[in-house]
């Protein structure tokens, strides 16, 4: 046998052993051994035997690991995937990959991966006019929405699936989960109609119950009515439902599904009188999710409410808090693993970056003549220069998980930008370094990347915050801090000061140290400025945009108090100033989103929404206070 015969045979044996292991753990939602399988996925690419099969087998590891609780190991392989395919040059395959890699992206807290995923993804459907593929992407999509808090835009994208299934007839099935996500929007913004219509249907286009996937859906359906009746007082229709919801996950035999169907049975006991029935139902259900390694957030979300509706305020308060921890812990945990992963791709192993730099600064020492003085004059710009590309690359993940936070208070998401650019200028009318004042420009982009880890209920909420969701909101300042310290990244200790520090207030009444005057630090004195101008004269849910002047009189009113009196004084100068220059503030200063793939994926996604549907039907929710 010929070497090339030999290497044939060895590569359909590598295909065969990754298929034997994917097939059936498919099949079972177990692996005999994960990280063979893991390792056989990546192999794959370049095996060249069967390049159908070998990205189709990819694609099943990705979603075997998204589905038994490992996302971010299907991450990695779907990202080589989409490599894949893209190789192969085959744009349903390309699009079935990006999917996936959107899929897990979402999964894993990294909404701007997967909204940049199904952007192409979507691209690609509608360029070969693919409506089956198109559907399962706006599902998709709606999903990554609402784990973001977007439940407006998420709505939107369902209602798309329920279009196009109108098309094709490969999207039939789709209409039960899309009509079930709707009803879960429409209950999270507390629109109680709405969500029992779209129940409604989901019920009526899931009489089919024939296998585990669409009888876990069903069991998902009979939850959400349950809690949709209870918002409108119908006890007795919420507790046959929570019935309906127990006949099917006695079907299922799913974990997932056996809680869902507890959760509801519970809520449905307690508001109908059998309180201590549904409160132990609630709690061992959450002990049994703990145990099966099953999220546990929507039985922390049920406990919650049914101690505040028996006015047991501090049990509430008590699970209130183990929520808001094992949120805290899963975002910071999501966004370092994606931190860590960027850089791991910009340095891979062996790739000692840092040995560079020093070898470039000790041939800049050295020079000495006249030309070689001017040489070393321009190597420093240039090792300026590759020092602050280096700086922004390795950021760039955490800016737009930052941004990403920031959704559900700017529906733009230029805010963060916008703060960058402005607390940068204001730093170099305050005689600031080049140095500094590139630097503030990218790390006030992070101020509020702590809003990670508070919950949509506080972030989403239209009306002014009580004192203990004020209490939890100010959590921000600290969680943004801590996430950055532990991001490894070089030289980010300024980004971490104002993280902490930029609700600090000049007379010690802020958060969270309460510090004062200049022990405030420099950094987080000029981005507070700029952060709560930009705030006020922008629209918010609950206020509409303060004129320019007015947000200026504020500002001066606030000097001595809120803000640093010099600082202050510049500030103002400095606005009057860009006014007279440039006139449009915003077209100023939001530059450097307007070049964000996330914002023109998400702005692409948008526009589309709009030409197919009316444009008024997206109407994202944001909010904002200046406490915050």
């Amino acid at each position: 046998m010929t070497n090339g015969g030999k290497a044939t045979t060895a590569a359909e044996a590598i295909l065969k052993q990754a298929e034997d292991l994917i097939t059936p753990a498919l099949k079972t939602g177990s692996c005999s051994d994960p990280r063979l399988l893991e390792a056989l996925a990546g192999q794959l690419p370049a095996l060249g035997v069967n390049n159908e099969k070998q990205l189709k087998l990819m694609l099943d590891a990705a979603f075997f690991f998204y589905v038994s609780g490992r996302p971010d190991r299907g991450l990695e392989i779907a990202a080589k995937a989409r490599s894949f395919a893209l190789e192969l040059a085959d744009a349903k395959s390309t699009a079935a990959a990006l999917t996936m890699l959107g899929i897990c992206a979402a999964d894993t807290g990294n909404l701007p991966m997967a909204m940049e995923a199904y952007a192409d993804a979507l691209s690609l459907a509608q360029q070969n006019d693919d409506y089956s593929r198109e559907g399962r992407v706006w599902l998709n999509l709606g999903v990554a929405l609402i784990y973001s808090g977007l439940f407006r835009e998420a709505i939107a994208c369902f209602s798309r699936v329920v279009d196009l299934a109108k098309i094709s007839k490969d999207l039939e099935a789709s209409l039960t989960p899309a009509h079930i996500n709707i009803a879960l929007c429409y209950l999270h913004l507390d629109e109680i109609n709405q969500g029992l219509i779209a129940i409604r249907k989901a019920i009526e286009f899931s009489s089919k119950t024939s296998d585990t996937h669409s009888i876990l859906n069903r069991v998902l359906a009979e939850n959400y009515f349950t809690r949709l009746l209870l918002e409108v007082s119908n006890f007795e229709g919420a507790r046959q439902h929570a019935r309906l919801a127990r006949e099917f996950a006695a079907q299922s035999k799913s974990p997932r599904a056996d809680i869902s169907a507890s959760v509801a049975e519970g809520l449905a006991e307690v508001f109908s009188g059998q309180v201590d029935i549904g409160i132990s139902r609630l709690t061992s259900t959450l002990d049994r999710a703990i145990a099966l390694k099953v999220t546990s957030r929507e039985v922390l979300v049920a406990l919650v409410k049914a101690f505040e509706y028996t006015g047991q305020h501090d049990r509430a308060l008590e699970y209130l808090n183990r929520m808001l921890d094992q949120q805290r812990k899963t975002q910071e945990a999501n966004v370092l693993q994606h931190v860590k992963r960027h850089l791991a791709q910009l340095h891979p192993a062996g790739d000692d970056e840092s040995a560079s730099v020093e070898e470039a600064t000790q041939v800049i020492k050295k020079l000495s003549t006249r030309a070689e003085v001017l040489e070393g004059r321009l190597a420093k710009v240039e090792l300026k220069q590759r020092d602050q590309e280096l700086f922004k690359a390795r950021v760039e993940v955490m800016e737009r998980l930052a941004v990403a936070a920031e959704l559900r208070d700017d529906s733009t998401g230029e805010h963060s930008y916008r703060v960058g650019r402005l607390a940068s200028l204001l730093a170099k009318d305050a005689g600031c370094d080049d140095d500094v004042i590139f630097m503030l420009d990218i790390a006030a982009r992070l101020h509020d990347i702590g809003k990670v880890g508070i919950p949509d209920g506080i972030l989403l909420k239209p009306a002014a915050l009580n004192f203990a969701e004020r209490e939890i909101m100010k959590t921000h300042a600290m969680i943004g801090a801590e996430v950055l310290a532990k991001s490894q990244i070089p030289h980010m200790r300024m980004a971490e000061e104002i993280a902490r520090s930029h609700h600090e207030w000049w007379d010690g009444s802020g958060y969270p140290n309460n510090l004062t005057g200049t022990d405030i630090p420099l950094a987080a004195r000029i981005t507070a400025l700029a952060d709560v101008f930009d705030a006020l004269i922008h629209k918010r849910s609950y206020k509409q945009a303060w004129t320019v002047d007015s947000a200026l009189t504020e500002i001066l009113a606030l000097r001595g108090r809120q803000f640093d009196p010099e600082l202050t004084d510049r500030f103002l100068g400095l606005v009057s100033r860009l006014r007279r220059e440039y006139g449009d503030l915003d077209a100023l200063l939001g530059q450097a989103a307007r070049s964000s793939p996330f914002l023109l994926a998400r702005a692409k996604i948008q526009e589309t929404l709009q030409i197919s549907r009316d444009p008024t039907s997206i109407n994202t929710l944001s909010r904002f206070d200046l406490q915050r």
